[in-house]
């Protein structure tokens, strides 16, 4: 995202105009409580339920008064903001003890995009913003107060520095960058600015310019060298310097003992070399450091949680996600962790409670949607009992199959026409380093299998089906690797394609490898390697490597259908949805030439192209289509095949996203 000067500008207009101080001692509001409910009402009578704003990712109450110069400014300044980042998924209250008459004045000469509430309930003394205004109280997920501020006092650096820290704790690095920039505009050696430039870079994949960065800072003095050794530790793991990065976290660790982040680093090179005890010891230490920015020490946390959930102890995993979300709100790795470790015991209600919040945190994250819909699918099973019984007989019918081992071909009368392309999914093994996801192979495969089937140009054997004849057979991870096995379960499953692979974390992303197997003789047709970037590009990367998978499965096997009957412009195909044709598939009318003998040679010419048929319409074994570019008039029993122009990157008419 492009983010406008604007943007800057007029956030340096609205902290200079509300002159914010961090509140300090504020009765019960501290960091990571839960703020005071309410009610209240606009000049309308429309009321504002703040428990409403439970799953909101952050929300500002903005406490002001009508007849103040600086608040009114402020404020507007927000309303700037707000109407430019409709898509921030950030939520402002106006709360004034100004009278409805100044209000209904206030509102008709601002017309703001926020509301402005009237304080007939004591609000004002709730959050302690009767005698000092603008007071602005920012509140995080699950209705947790993050920050609460006051006028006069400190310098708008600071404010400034801590929103772009906020930035990057919501994998927004490019406002992060954008504000941080500000603040060298007028303080060129504001070391802890640069430093969130560093990692705004780091998140954007920017490694070259954060490591130059982070030098610049190293060569300095006192803490500023702290920080720019501690940078370029982070910035040589991604680059895959693992011993460089080592040697560096050691001597931060030995000159700044109190840094968490050098003991991340330490951890998660021990776990690459397979040494999980002093992993974790490492994180613990790390949980233990004070210094640095707090989410660093979240970081140690969830590290620490994802060896205590490989050991099989989840309440001491969910123990220390929920410390690492209590220091870092926006941390939805750690939420969704917990969810995980809810689904490995079955507890499929708190899992989809943890992924509910973790919504609230990300709405965007591509895991995070289908792990909920997954745990409501379950507790929908868990109370149907139809349900559970047609599962059973499908898995028995499978195991049958696969235990007989004879599988009859299937007659074919008409070899042109395309039979279902049915895919069985296996698992996807997953080594190398510790990511901060939990459990980054099976969410891939899940998230795959959703899309390809969501496409409707493959039927995706069910993983629930899957899963469960593997568990009556009681096939381990041993007996999955060979190949013979996996052909008998795909067979089994009538499935004519497998997918398997693998996935290396590394600290510059994961690496992941897909084959595309037949089930006729467990032969690889095809192979895809895919470097995944900076976490930040998580969805454009699962949408790069969807689209490749699809688009090699659809090479290899492209829809080949007759022509039914033509009526005027339409033509009827011996072809539906059930074979996989979708509202947009393009067909080309193919016409069949003889082969050509030369000199002993003999040769078979590309089919000639009469005519393209644009489908509009698709039932469940035939489609209709618009006849366009024809050559010559069609007739019954004319052969299409699918037109795979349709798949290029650029074309706008493409069906895979």
């Amino acid at each position: 995202m492009k983010v406008n000067p604007i943007f800057v500008g007029l956030l340096m207009v609205a902290v200079i105009a509300v002159g914010l101080l961090p509140g300090i001692g504020h009765g019960a509001l501290q960091s990571g409580s839960q703020v005071p409910v309410f009610t209240l009402k606009d000049v309308n009578g429309k009321a504002y339920p703040l428990s409403g704003m439970k799953n909101r990712a952050m929300t500002i109450l903005y406490f002001f008064d009508t007849d103040s110069r600086p608040s009114i400014e402020g404020l507007l300044s927000l309303d700037q903001l707000a109407k430019q980042y409709r898509d921030a998924d950030l939520t402002v209250w106006a709360i004034t003890r100004s009278s409805k008459q100044k209000v209904a004045a206030f509102n008709t000469s601002t017309q703001t995009v926020f509301p402005v509430l009237l304080d007939t309930a004591g609000v004002s003394d709730m959050y302690d913003a009767q005698r000092v205004l603008p007071t602005v109280c920012i509140i995080g997920p699950e209705l947790k107060m993050l920050d609460l501020f006051q006028g006069g006092g400190k310098t708008t650096q600071v404010m400034l520095v801590r929103l772009a820290e906020r930035n990057l704790q919501r994998k927004k690095p490019e406002v992060a960058r954008a504000i941080t920039e500000t603040v060298e505009k007028s303080d060129p050696g504001n070391a802890q600015a640069r430093t969130v430039k560093g990692y705004a870079a780091i998140q954007e994949g920017k490694l070259d310019e954060a490591e130059q960065i982070f030098y610049t800072l190293s060569k300095e003095q006192g803490n500023n060298a702290v920080l720019g050794k501690e940078g370029l530790a982070q910035v040589y793991q991604k680059k895959g310097q693992t011993e460089k990065s080592y040697q560096l976290a050691k001597e931060v660790a030995d000159q700044a003992g109190d840094r968490p982040l050098a003991y991340v680093i330490k951890g998660d090179q021990l776990y690459q070399q397979n040494d999980k005890k002093s992993a974790a010891s490492a994180y613990r230490e790390g949980t233990q450091k004070q210094g640095g920015a707090p989410f660093q020490r979240a970081v140690a946390y969830n590290q620490l949680g994802r060896l205590y959930a490989q050991r099989g102890d989840f309440a001491k995993s969910r123990e220390l996600y929920d410390q690492a979300v209590s220091i870092d709100p926006y941390y939805i790795e750690a939420t969704s962790n917990k969810g995980l470790s809810y689904e490995q015991e079955g507890r499929w209600d708190k899992a989809l409670e943890a992924y509910r919040q973790a919504e609230a945190i990300d709405k965007n994250d591509p895991f995070v949607r289908p792990l909920a819909e997954n745990a409501m699918r379950m507790l929908m099973i868990k109370k149907d009992e139809m349900k559970q019984q047609e599962l059973a007989a499908a898995i028995k019918k499978i195991v049958e199959r696969y235990r007989q081992n004879q599988f009859d071909p299937m007659p074919v009368d008409d070899p042109w026409t395309s039979r279902p392309t049915r895919v069985a999914f296996f698992d996807i093994s997953e080594s190398g380093g510790l990511s901060q996801r939990a459990g980054f192979a099976g969410l891939l495969k899940d998230y795959l299998a959703r899309q390809m089937g969501a496409s409707g140009r493959v039927l995706v054997v069910d993983s629930l089906i899957v899963d469960g004849v593997i568990e009556a057979l009681k096939l381990d991870r041993t007996s999955l690797a060979e190949d013979d096995v996996r052909l008998r379960l795909s067979r089994a499953m009538l499935a004519s394609l497998m997918i398997k692979g693998s996935v290396y974390q590394l600290p510059s992303g994961p690496l992941c490898n897909l084959k595309i197997l037949t089930s006729e003789d467990a032969r690889s047709i095809e192979m895809i390697d895919y470097q995944f970037t900076a976490g930040i590009h998580l969805r454009k990367d699962l949408n790069q490597i969807n689209r490749q998978l699809l688009t090699r499965i659809m090479e290899k096997f492209p829809l080949q259908a007759f022509v039914v009957e033509v009526t005027g412009n339409q033509v009827l195909l011996n072809l539906g949805s059930l074979q996989g044709v979708v509202e947009g598939t393009i067909f080309d009318v193919v016409e069949e030439k003889p082969p050509i003998t030369y000199k002993g040679k003999q040769f078979i010419p590309e089919p000639g192209i009469v005519a393209k048929v644009n489908v509009v319409r698709s039932d469940d074994d035939f489609s209709y289509g618009h006849i366009k570019d024809q050559r010559r008039p069609l007739k019954p029993d004319d052969k299409l095949r699918e037109n795979l122009n349709a798949l290029e990157p650029n074309n706008q008419g493409s069906r895979i996203w």
